[in-house]
Parts: C-alpha cells; sequence; structure tokens
C-alpha cells in the first residue's frame, strides 16, 4: 500500500504567528541605529562605563551634545571670517 501523500502540519501558520508580541520597537524609528562606532578605550573606563546603567543612551547623548557644539563653533568661526575693525563685513 502506498504512502499517503499529504503532510500533518505541525503548525497552522508558517513562521512565528506571535512575533508582534517580541518586535523591539525603536524609541526614534526615524534616526535607526544600525551602525557601529568602535573607540578604544583603556580596561578601567570600559568598566565603569558598562556599569552605568542605560549606558548606551547615554553614550549617545553625549555624542549629540558634542556634535550641537562643534556646528555651533563652526557656525561663529563661518560668521567671524572677514569681518574688518569696524564691525561690518562689507568694510564700511
Amino acid at each position: 500500500m502506498a504512502k499517503s501523500k499529504t503532510k500533518n502540519k505541525k503548525y497552522p501558520t508558517p513562521g512565528n504567528p506571535g512575533l508582534n508580541k517580541y518586535y523591539f520597537q525603536a524609541k526614534n524609528p526615524e534616526k535607526a541605529k544600525n551602525k557601529l562606532l568602535a573607540v578604544k578605550v583603556d580596561e578601567d573606563t570600559l568598566g565603569n562605563i558598562k556599569n552605568l546603567p542605560n549606558w548606551q543612551d547615554k553614550v549617545r547623548a553625549k555624542l549629540d551634545e558634542l556634535l550641537q557644539e562643534e556646528r555651533a563653533i563652526a557656525l561663529t568661526e563661518t560668521y567671524s571670517i572677514g569681518v574688518g575693525v569696524g564691525g561690518s563685513a562689507s568694510g564700511e
């Protein structure tokens, strides 16, 4: 007698139907955190940083602060170039 070609399915749908319950939701989906920045530090510094609660978010916040400061400095340097003694960029 030949075997039946019908298979008994173990699960009614393929994949993980309950995946949405466990799916990671980003705090800010417009800014995906999918890039890696590697910085070499000494062992003590690394240990101290990793002992901080939410250290990844804190490091990201400090990097954002640093970038904002650098942009502000660059803007002030850009505007101060060409300004003469009289305080006017037109030279009057």
